[in-house]
């Protein structure tokens, strides 16, 4: 069978450079961070161990739970990448903490300190659990859509960009950002979104990385699973935004100990968390309901009812009203089921931005939000409690804008660099796919990658099969794709039934031939159940 008609259809071969290369770079960037734990990571003072333990390790296990549940599970909605959210969501995760400790450890302890051994204290493993959760934000932007080696170099370039801006934002300019709306998630969300947008635009490979691919989608079952994810993190999202507060500390940014008042900090981030995320709920039932003539989008109460949670991480720590504290969570709510429901749809077919899990909804618009909230807190606030008193808000403004900046070109040019796109022409590309795999057997999603000349298609993106054993792999005449009526679209104020768009040729029975079953536009369009054949790319042998 002509190589270039398999992998047309989705199907790589053992010999794809995909599979190649994933355990030569774990294991070159494994001894790189076993050689630098080794000659420059040591433990705590015994004096000191015993009180972090009693004040930190069951926030640190909490913030865990939410990394590698909460997130994990919450992205398990595709209803064939459910194996490839969970098992990549925990390896990278467990890679960017043991990375974080250094890089965040170094600009922390070493960067104009004068020491030069890290100290591994339980706040700096969860300030590293703190940027593993940054990058499963951005993960969940480009989610389906890399190689396991792409997704891991894009892992490993976020966490230097996260050290820096976290110190600009902390150190440099004093910002209010203890549950993280800023240094978390809109670094997280907008990091991942420039990544996606370099690998969904229409330039490289029109509608297979965005809702148009047919894989793109969920199944009742995977939504429920999803759930797991959203009460994991809606239940301990308090702990994440007040995991580093202290008991009772001065305010975030005081270093002088006679300006500084002292505040029961961990005592306001739980409340003031917690009356958010209700506030939220609450909201995203109410505005799901206007955006779909009364019924419920899973696809917002998966996600929305969080936005609370992040738009309160930046003022979490401050004494606001009980009032004030719901109301952010109320539009918190309403501004990220809007985006879901009708922004997202915008920014795919205006620029192309395939946003998986949308990021941009929950954690990149309530990030900002909460960044500014903490500035117009500040105005409330007593003298002494804020770093910068009533000129707080601009410094917020500031730390937002520069975190924006940063992650979203820390962002474009790690992808770009981690896929081959720098100086890739990606038309010439598919043409190159198109005149080899045939007029009738080729997918328009299909890709060249720039190194090796291999196709990836369309197809195999969203798709288990690609990289996991023990998982068939999907076709037009197996599965949900065989009769269009078992999956819906992850797109729209509505979920609608997904089917072939302008970019993917489903098979139907006609005359041996493929035929386009979608209208040019791209809407949903029923495939044909057809018999599977008995020879040829899509029958038992050649799966």
């Amino acid at each position: 069978m002509d190589k270039a008609k398999l992998q047309a259809q989705g199907i790589l071969e053992p010999s794809h450079g995909a599979y190649k290369t994933f355990t030569p770079t774990v294991a070159v960037v494994g001894a790189v961070i076993l050689a630098m734990f080794c000659a420059f990571v040591e433990y705590e003072v015994p004096e000191l161990s015993a009180s972090q333990i009693s004040q930190y390790y069951k926030w640190l296990l909490d913030v865990e739970v939410m990394i590698f549940i909460g997130f994990g599970f919450l992205m398990t909605f595709l209803r064939r990448y459910g194996f490839g959210a969970i098992g990549f969501n925990f390896f990278c995760s467990c890679l960017v903490m043991l990375e974080g400790v250094l890089i965040i450890g170094a600009v922390q302890q070493v960067l104009g300190k004068g020491q030069h051994l890290v100290t591994l204290e339980l706040p700096l493993l969860i300030d590293a659990t703190f940027c593993a959760g940054s990058a499963m934000i951005a993960y969940g932007a480009v989610l389906g859509k890399t190689t396991p080696t792409q997704l891991m170099w894009l892992m490993v370039g976020l966490v230097p960009f996260y050290a820096l801006n976290q110190h600009l934002v902390f150190r440099t300019l004093q910002a209010l950002d203890m549950g993280g709306s800023i240094t978390i998630h809109a670094f997280g969300a907008y990091y991942g979104l420039a990544a996606s947008l370099v690998l969904s635009n229409g330039r490289q490979a029109p509608g297979a990385y965005t809702s148009c691919n047919i894989k793109n989608s969920a199944t009742y079952t995977s939504n429920l699973f999803s759930m797991i994810g959203t009460i994991f993190l809606w239940m301990y999202w308090p702990s994440f935004n007040g995991a580093l507060a202290s008991i009772e500390a001065g305010p975030e940014g005081i270093t002088d100990p006679t300006t500084a008042l002292q505040l029961p900090q961990q005592y306001y981030c739980v409340v003031n968390t917690l009356l958010s995320l209700l506030g939220s709920c609450v909201s995203t039932f109410m505005m799901s309901s206007f955006l779909n003539q009364g019924k419920y989008d899973m696809m917002h109460v998966q996600n929305a009812t969080l936005a609370g949670g992040v738009a309160m991480g930046s003022a979490s720590a401050l004494k606001l009203s009980p009032g004030g504290a719901v109301a952010v969570g109320l539009f918190a709510g309403i501004l990220s089921t809007t985006g879901f429901g009708r922004l997202s749809p915008i920014l795919e077919s205006k620029i192309g931005l395939g946003d998986t899990c949308g990021v941009h909804n929950l954690h990149g618009m309530p990030g900002l939000l909460g960044g500014l909230v903490a500035g117009l807190a500040a105005f409330s606030q007593l003298p002494g409690v804020t770093a910068h008193g009533n000129t707080q808000l601009g410094y917020q403004i500031l730390a937002l804008v520069c975190t924006v900046i940063v992650a979203a070109g820390s962002g474009a040019l790690v992808c770009a660099a981690a896929t081959g796109r720098l100086g890739t022409n990606q038309a010439k590309a598919l043409n190159s796919i198109r005149q080899r795999a045939g007029a009738d057997d080729y997918t328009q999603g299909s890709e060249l990658a720039a190194n090796n000349g291999a196709a990836i298609d369309g197809l195999a993106l969203f798709e288990d099969h690609t990289f996991w054993t023990e998982t068939p792999l999907e076709t037009f005449y197996s599965g949900a794709m065989a009769d269009g009526t078992n999956y819906s679209r992850r797109t729209g104020s509505q979920h609608m039934k997904a089917g072939s768009s302008h970019h993917v040729r489903s098979p139907s029975h006609h005359g041996g031939k493929d035929v386009v079953a979608a209208a040019a536009t791209g809407v949903a369009a029923g495939v044909p159940a057809s018999p599977r054949p008995d020879q040829g790319l899509y029958s038992q042998q050649a799966v």
